[in-house]
């Protein structure tokens, strides 16, 4: 009976230490304010000691203003105000083709033969001679436009006559259609078969469109083809 009585006894004691309150509390957490957290630390790069060249040095530019003083002149290429066609040529060929152009135009007259001579037409048609006529002081009087249209309705009685595409083809010059200028003067060239005055007044013209289009060995072969007459 006796070792029942110390079970008993010692079951008795471990359920009242179980009830009792402990030595040891835990601890209280405060929540009611909000927790802050704490700085990180930024990470340390570690140096592995290897060290980046480049392969090409970057230019450096530095802007430099010329002074008055700084002794440096900046030329044009060309000179302003220079529109020419033949400015790229050499002015010695072109000063002496235009030269020989000028002495191979200069008629009874004393005026070139492009703006206008006194030399009566050589076409028998009298419709054709007036319609020459009235271009030529058209032409005189700087009505382009209007002697144009005279020469075209002469060249629409007489297809054939080489002195209405003389002054036609001198007309689409001064315009400035060079190219319909030389059809115009060679179609006259090959309607005007042993006339020699209207033939070399027809290279003349030739020559003076080459040059003005700058094609200087152009307009030196149809001068070489007016000296034959």
């Amino acid at each position: 009976m006796y070792p029942y009585r110390l079970l008993s006894l010692a079951a008795v004691l471990l359920l009242a230490g179980c009830a009792g309150p402990g030595i040891y509390l835990p601890p209280v957490e405060d929540r009611s304010a909000p927790l802050s957290r704490a700085p990180q630390a930024a990470p340390v790069e570690q140096d592995t000691g290897v060290r980046v060249t480049p392969l090409y040095d970057e230019p450096v530019v530095r802007q430099q203003r010329l002074g008055s003083d700084s002794g440096f002149s900046v030329q044009p290429l060309y000179p302003s105000g220079s529109n020419d066609r033949t400015s790229d040529y050499s002015n010695p060929q072109q000063g002496q083709l235009q030269g020989q152009l000028q002495e191979n135009t200069q008629y009874g007259s004393g005026q070139s033969s492009f703006q206008g001579s006194s030399e009566a037409p050589v076409s028998a048609n009298p419709a054709v001679v007036a319609l020459l006529d009235s271009a030529r002081q058209q032409q005189g009087a700087g009505s382009l436009a209007a002697a144009q249209t005279s020469l075209e309705r002469a060249q629409r009685i007489a297809p054939r006559d080489p002195q209405v595409y003389y002054q036609l083809a001198d007309i689409q010059r001064q315009m400035q259609k060079y190219s319909e200028a030389e059809q115009l003067a060679l179609r006259g060239v090959a309607l005007a078969g042993g006339q020699s005055d209207t033939l070399r007044k027809l290279w003349l013209l030739i020559a003076s469109v080459r040059k003005d289009t700058g094609n200087l060995a152009g307009a030196r072969d149809a001068l070489e083809q007016a000296r034959r007459y």
